[in-house]
């Protein structure tokens, strides 16, 4: 009825009616008790979701039954939200007796600090996750997906439950005891910290400490994750500048939609999708290619500015567009990051980008 009425996207949040309820609706979990045993159920329990075609689940960030939490638990609850289909603060607030708002300026300037850091990030991860969005849509695959969704025929895969995919470029293992210990499975491969950098090997089990604000997250050696700039609002608008990270030596690829994120004329084509492929070619060079821009949609931009981030070990001798050397670009040392600023051009271009 919305739909019909409005010209505009419907959405239906409902409680979780088990199998045959998930065509249309994404699905909260109910209101769960606020206890580190809850946290590590709902992780395992939103991994699975994608096995019955449910790829939107989400939970009542920091439980909804009981008092107010202590900031740790609270502290984790958030960092697994962040990286969920759909984020969501909830409690019982309503309820004087025992509802505490779950919101972070009720944990001071700690609260609000991890709250800007976390929700910050999750703006920015947005083309992301609208990509992966439009992937469900389509393919029916999640986007918080079990390891053994990736890795169907490696036993060891089956047996870390409590982490998992998020998008097939990201890996998350949420903290889920008050130790702030965790450890942490990586399938075959190469991996790259999300936050930090640092590079570790894959078919190997380790045990690390994260800090309260700290959660293990990796990126496979080779991915391309887009990202839009810092924003205090979610709301969905043209990508200018697109901001595209590379991570690491080798092999990766993105295809990144668009659509006006409001009305129903994607179902009638009104969209569009930029390919991004990450390349390794012979004596150390890499190459990412940014285009040409497929489809159309009402408000699309046709030209855009372009934010690189290549997340390498060392820093580049040399950068180059479209075959000329690029003299104007930046070296974060404390992430060993090269920052390459491109000028606003047409999103029909094809864009080259080489280093080595």
């Amino acid at each position: 009825y919305s739909q019909r009425e409005s010209g505009r996207r419907g959405f239906i949040l409902s409680r979780y009616g088990d199998w045959g309820s998930e065509r249309y609706p994404a699905f909260f979990t109910g209101d769960a008790y606020s206890e580190w045993p809850v946290l590590a159920y709902e992780v395992a329990f939103t991994a699975r979701g994608g096995n019955v075609l449910v790829p939107y689940i989400t939970h009542d960030i920091g439980g909804f039954h009981g008092a107010k939490l202590d900031f740790e638990l609270y502290a984790r609850w958030i960092e697994f939200g962040v990286f969920s289909p759909l984020l969501r603060l909830h409690s019982a607030h309503a309820n004087p007796r025992e509802g505490n708002l779950r919101m972070p300026w009720v944990y001071g300037s700690e609260g609000i600090a991890l709250m800007r850091k976390y929700f910050t990030l999750r703006t920015q991860l947005i083309p992301y996750l609208y990509s992966y969005a439009w992937r469900a849509h389509q393919e029916s695959l999640p986007i918080l997906r079990p390891l053994y969704l990736e890795y169907p025929d490696l036993e060891e895969a089956y047996r870390h439950s409590r982490e998992y995919f998020f998008g097939r470029e990201m890996l998350v293992a949420p903290v889920l005891d008050p130790s702030g210990n965790q450890t942490v499975y990586l399938p075959p491969g190469s991996w790259i910290d999300f936050f930090s950098g640092k590079r570790r090997p894959g078919g190997v089990t380790f045990t690390a400490h994260y800090a309260v604000d700290e959660t293990p997250v990796f990126v496979r050696e080779g991915a391309v994750i887009p990202e839009q700039a810092p924003s205090e609002y979610s709301n969905a608008k043209p990508l200018d500048p697109l901001i595209v990270n590379v991570y690491g030596a080798g092999e990766g690829s993105f295809d990144l939609y668009e659509d006006d994120g409001v009305s129903l004329a994607y179902a009638q084509g009104a969209s569009a999708h930029t390919p991004i492929r990450h390349a390794r070619g012979g004596d150390g060079l890499e190459q990412l290619l940014i285009g040409p821009t497929q489809g159309a949609f009402q408000g699309q931009l046709e030209e855009r500015s372009y934010e690189l981030r290549i997340h390498t070990t060392d820093r580049p001798s040399s950068i180059s567009l479209d075959g000329r050397p690029l003299s104007q670009w930046t070296w974060e040392a404390d992430q060993t990051t090269a920052v390459v600023s491109l000028p606003r051009r047409s999103i029909r271009d094809r864009i080259g980008v080489e280093w080595r």
